[in-house]
């Protein structure tokens, strides 16, 4: 079967746009997935990551010795790190659009005029709205009025006048400040689903597997970029306890040979994804 593969590396490396490193080699080989999505979904996961090694030692070295190495010592694992950032969702209050109705006007813009109670009339001050006063000892047509109601000034008649709380009836929610997003308890961290060749990675991921030791310092684990490959990347979200450092890569699973998977993008996944205890206290449904 590996003959096989192997010559299939042949004919796939040439489609590859960027072999400089074993990840970019991946990338490359996704997108060539994608597009020939029909024959690649059918092929195991497990052949996939030898095309893989296979196509980066070819397109190196025009040979395969150097990927026969790396598949002897190869091993699997789900590293995370904490950002020390909290994980931001919608506003409730306003679906996300940092505003709401003006709790005044209903959204509506205007309110009812204060002057004359929504009537768009007044009541004569002269005559007191009767219409009539009385001048030298006879009732009179009110001169100020002439008997009418009078006509509102202050809202032309219309009996409602523009809100002064809001702008186009809508106001800033009060719950994320307009931001569209609210703060929850819960961190970001990424995810990683890594092979590896490499025997000091591969040692200390099976060491702090499912610990609270700290796998990798973040410079570490970007020195040793070229040791292996980020088979699958995500942004996630829970309450971590209080002991995970920010920034750090802890290992909460390994194995030599994994349950693996094609995701929907062609990705390469484990299925099990989450296995937080005991980092986390709280995991985000």
């Amino acid at each position: 079967m590996s003959d096989k593969i192997k010559r299939l590396a042949k004919n796939v490396t040439e489609l590859l746009t960027n072999t400089e490193t074993p990840q970019e080699t991946y990338y490359s080989l996704i997108r060539v997935m994608r597009q020939q999505k029909d024959y690649f979904e059918h092929m195991s996961p497990e052949n996939i990551v030898k095309l893989l090694l296979y196509c980066y030692s070819y397109a190196q070295t025009n040979s395969f010795e150097e990927s026969d190495k790396m598949l002897n010592n190869i091993g699997f694992a789900v590293l995370f790190n904490n950002s020390g950032d909290y994980h931001r969702e919608e506003c409730d209050n306003c679906s996300g659009n940092g505003e709401t109705d003006c709790q005044n006007c209903d959204g509506t813009q205007n309110v009812e005029c204060y002057e004359c109670s929504g009537e768009g009339e007044i009541t004569c001050d002269y005559c007191d709205g009767d219409g009539a006063v009385e001048e030298n000892g006879e009732t009179v047509t009110c001169p100020e009025c002439d008997g009418k109601e009078q006509y509102c000034k202050e809202c032309r008649g219309d009996g409602e006048v523009s809100c002064d709380d809001c702008t186009s009836g809508k106001e800033t929610c009060e719950y994320c400040d307009g931001e569209g997003e609210v703060e929850t308890k819960d961190y970001t961290y990424e995810r990683y689903f890594i092979v590896t060749w490499d025997k000091y990675i591969r040692e200390r991921c099976e060491y702090t597997e499912g610990d609270t030791d700290i796998a990798f310092s973040e410079y570490d684990f970007d020195r040793l970029r070229d040791e292996y490959i980020k088979l699958k990347i995500e942004e996630k979200w829970v309450k971590f306890d209080n002991w995970v450092d920010v920034n750090e890569i802890y290992c909460s699973y390994y194995d030599d040979s994994p349950r693996m998977h094609l995701t929907n993008d062609m990705e390469l996944d484990t299925s099990p994804n989450d296995i937080m205890t005991p980092y986390i206290n709280y995991t985000k449904k």
